[in-house]
């Protein structure tokens, strides 16, 4: 958070905090993060705000960490992006973008057509796409449910617990990844192995 924090100027639009890294699955402290960017915003007159990167762990964290802050319960993040295809549960081509309100939401971020004699504005990257992948994330949103979702990511997370205690067993690997975060292993091998 510092090192972003030290970067932001009047010309700063906003902060990413990354919910579930690509290499270990960690988690940034978006709680931190926000607290010490809304005391630096008072202090330089600002409004900068938060997006979350949570392509891996916005489907993680409501269900294996409820008590995590991360989302909208913090007053500064602004928007947060998930990808269903990844602990959504669903096939590759989904992802959400969400923003806290319609006021969070540029214009310029959508465009309209004229369709059938009135006016559709879309705010999609794709104007014409196929629904499936849409239909198949709301399927499993109906098919599992809160309980659903949060039994899948705790049995991810069992199975990457047990993995990682095997590895270590081992005596060559060194973990890399965090108790909480993305249910994943990261490892290296341990010098001389």
């Amino acid at each position: 958070a510092d090192k972003a924090l030290a970067l932001v100027d009047e010309n700063t639009i906003g902060i990413a905090a990354i919910l579930g890294s690509t290499y270990t699955g960690a988690f940034d402290d978006v709680k931190v993060l926000n607290d010490k960017l809304a005391a630096l915003n008072a202090s330089k007159g600002l409004d900068v705000r938060i997006h979350v990167d949570g392509a891996s762990g916005a489907f993680v964290a409501p269900f294996l960490y409820p008590d995590l802050q991360w989302d909208f319960r913090l007053p500064l993040v602004t928007s947060i992006n998930a990808s269903g295809h990844k602990y959504g549960l669903v096939f590759p081509g989904v992802g959400w973008l969400v923003f806290r309100n319609a006021e969070a939401m540029s214009p310029e971020l959508a465009f309209h057509t004229n369709y059938l004699g009135s006016d559709q504005p879309s705010i999609t990257l794709n104007f014409s796409k196929p629904a499936s992948a849409v239909l198949g994330q709301y399927f499993v949103f109906l098919r599992l449910g809160k309980q659903g979702y949060a039994q899948v990511m705790q049995n991810l997370n069992e199975i990457a617990h047990y993995l990682r205690d095997k590895l270590v067993e081992t005596g060559h690997f060194k973990i890399l990844s965090k108790d909480v975060g993305v249910p994943l292993v990261a490892i290296s091998l341990l010098p001389g192995k």
